[in-house]
């Protein structure tokens, strides 16, 4: 196998693996998907 055919078999099982992160990120509920978005104020308590 050539230098060229090595990359573009890793370039396809990169693009390969953000498409299954993104089906897998879709699939959990809007809760946790959106998590990052909160912003903690006090104690136990979160703002959007």
């Amino acid at each position: 196998m050539t230098r060229e055919g090595k990359l573009r078999n890793l370039r396809k099982a990169s693009d390969l693996a953000v498409r299954d992160m993104i089906r897998r990120r879709l699939a959990l509920p809007m809760e946790q998907r959106t998590n990052f978005l909160r912003k903690r104020i006090g104690i136990g308590s979160s703002c959007l």
